[in-house]
């Protein structure tokens, strides 16, 4: 004990001479703030869903009774607030609970932690009491002397954590356009511990992220919004919410300035949205389930930059693994097709030999089929309203099916076999503008005469004639 006694003394000396003779650099306020933030507790655990229910009989009991919460037991009060705004009949509404849990709140700390977790977590807009609660806890927080609440005091100053309407907002903004690193702006709103980080306060502050996103990815600064965008949404590369709701405003509000007429974004921008859609949403063309609440024409606008990224992987492998004199002619054709709306869809099946490291390949994130048996070879299979069209890379013949045709091949199939993608087909048109003689059997068309725009001319008049696909020589020759 003796020994003890000297080392403190010893310790309280030397504090006491540091601070007559050293002026240490002062700390900024962000840093203080994580100091702080450092020392106060974690959340607490979440009792068990029997425990609660039954807190839950027992407050509602005591709701009905003459004396109401004089007679409720401290730790049911103290456990409330999990209940309170939870997302199946909550309990905030019943007349005088949450005063009763405010002044226990005022004598015991456990109760104050509880009280600002349960709201948090079970936040929501218009929740029952939420915006009064948030004030009672703010004038909690502030009048109390309490050094644990010393992180929460910080955070409500920096950000109106406590202010229902405005705190989200103002979060959101600073996520979005502020100059910290994410993961220190949710420090520093106390929102990083494992529990608040998927709270109903944290899926009000998505919301409003997304709301801003826009018109963040369409200003100058949208690659950087982008990047906080990807650090927010899907910290340590696991989306923060996980169900069909989430999903689909995620789609809507990364999409959305390709939808609703804001500038566009440049093109580093829209590649990181594909990317992030694919990585977390999955293709919507092999998981639809994932992009149901999502909405067509959002759908639609990710289908299109993928049946993009087909045509340039395909014409990648053609042009690296596979040189056709014709090549440069079938990819101008058919980007014009694209340019003019009329691919609905595309799905690209790879032969064993293709070199797997194209990057046009690798931005399909897995989107693609296996030809089978045919080395090198790869076939791209296009629909163009109810028509579906095979290309095939070196000489192949191009091939055309009606959606419902026995022999049309099917797309998203994960492995083709060469007979799946060359049965009969129908016939190519003549289209004298061009000189196009056409292919009157069930062979496909060769591509002849690229530069006279003779197999062009005949695949066009098809388009015309089965989906209202106008195109010109001026559209289909190459640049």
């Amino acid at each position: 004990m003796n020994h003890t006694r000297q080392a403190l003394e010893a310790l309280r000396a030397t504090v006491q001479l540091l601070g007559r003779s050293v002026k240490l650099p002062e700390m900024p306020g962000s840093a203080q703030a994580l100091v702080a933030l450092a020392a106060g507790d974690a959340a607490p655990a979440l009792p068990a869903g029997d425990v609660l229910e039954a807190v839950r009989g027992r407050l509602q009991q005591a709701a009905r009774s003459p004396h109401r919460w004089d007679g409720a037991a401290p730790r049911d009060l103290r456990d409330a607030p999990w209940l309170m705004w939870a997302d199946k009949a909550p309990l905030a509404a019943l007349d005088g609970l949450l005063e009763a849990v405010l002044r226990l709140a005022e004598r015991r700390a456990g109760a104050r932690r509880t009280l600002i977790e349960g709201w948090l977590k079970g936040f929501a807009p218009d929740g029952p009491r939420i915006v009064e609660a948030g004030r009672a806890i703010r004038r909690l927080v502030a009048g109390n002397a309490d050094e644990r609440l010393q992180p929460w005091r910080l955070a409500d100053s920096w950000c109106h954590l406590f202010d229902a309407i405005k705190g989200p907002k103002t979060l959101a903004l600073q996520i979005l356009q502020g100059n910290d690193p994410v993961a220190v702006l949710l420090a520093r709103a106390c929102l990083d511990d494992p529990l608040r980080a998927v709270s109903g306060y944290m899926r009000a502050v998505q919301h409003e992220v997304l709301q801003l996103a826009p018109d963040c990815l369409a200003g100058t600064a949208g690659p950087a919004a982008m990047a906080r965008l990807t650090d927010f949404l899907a910290p340590d590369g696991q989306l923060r919410f996980s169900e069909p709701d989430a999903y689909g405003q995620l789609a809507r509000s990364l999409l959305a300035p390709w939808i609703n007429g804001r500038r566009l974004p440049d093109e580093t921008v829209r590649a990181a949205v594909q990317s992030f859609l694919l990585i977390h949403l999955r293709d919507p063309r092999l998981h639809p389930e994932r992009w149901a609440k999502a909405g067509d024409n959002v759908v639609a606008v990710m289908r299109q930059w993928l049946a993009r990224a087909s045509l340039n992987a395909f014409f990648e492998v053609i042009g690296e693994y596979a040189y056709d004199k014709q090549w440069r002619y079938r990819e101008a054709f058919w980007s014009a097709c694209l340019e003019a709306g009329g691919i609905d869809d595309a799905w690209l099946a790879l032969g064993a030999a293709v070199h797997m490291s194209a990057r046009s390949v690798r931005e399909l994130n897995g989107g693609f089929a296996r030809l089978r048996g045919n080395g090198d070879q790869s076939v791209l299979l296009l629909r163009v309203k109810n028509t579906v069209f095979s290309e095939w890379s070196h000489n192949g013949k191009l091939r055309a099916w009606p959606l419902d045709w026995k022999t049309a091949p099917k797309l998203y199939l994960r492995e083709y076999s060469r007979s799946d993608v060359i049965g009969t087909c129908l016939p190519f048109p003549p289209n004298l503008q061009y000189g196009s003689n056409g292919n009157r059997d069930s062979s496909g068309l060769s591509h002849v005469g690229s530069d006279g725009s003779r197999w062009q001319g005949s695949v066009a008049r098809m388009l015309a004639d089965r989906a209202g696909i106008h195109l010109t020589h001026r559209d289909w020759m190459p640049k």
